[in-house]
């Protein structure tokens, strides 16, 4: 294995669950994060990489394979990630607003994981967007609830 997958933080009124399930059936295939949050020293997703999916509590859940990773400009975004996140999203822009309403949510833990206590979300902030597919799951008892 080659790392671990994750999604939300402690304390997002149970985003980060709600994800994770998606996943697990097979509703969401991509997730999205800001390149400066990779400045801590996270490396980038690589295609072909398997991760195990974990819970908050450090549970795993499963596992995931990189398929496809891009970096695309915020305001290019395109209707295929809103989609591919299996959030309900129905275009491109609704991703936007709810992105956009997220970072701003979490600026400052954005700015100090980057080092950057200046940073501010730009319309052509880079977007780290990471398509995976589910190769194995846990058994149904030990996965999150939806």
């Amino acid at each position: 294995m080659d790392g671990t997958l994750s999604f939300g933080y402690p304390g997002d009124g149970g985003l980060g669950d709600r994800l994770l399930a998606a996943v697990l059936r097979g509703e969401k295939t991509a997730t999205s994060s800001l390149a400066v949050e990779y400045l801590s020293g996270e490396s980038l997703p690589r295609v072909g990489e398997r991760l195990t999916l974990l819970d908050h509590d450090g549970r795993p859940h499963g596992v995931v394979e990189t398929t496809r990773v891009r970096i695309i400009p915020l305001h290019l975004v395109g209707d295929d990630v809103a989609h591919d996140e299996g959030e309900g999203f129905a275009d491109a822009s609704a991703w936007r607003r709810d992105h956009e309403a997220f970072w701003a949510d979490v600026a400052e833990l954005v700015r100090a994981e980057a080092g950057d206590p200046d940073w501010q979300l730009r319309e052509a902030e880079p977007v780290v967007v990471h398509w995976f597919r589910l190769v194995e799951a846990a058994a149904p008892s030990e996965q999150p609830a939806p």
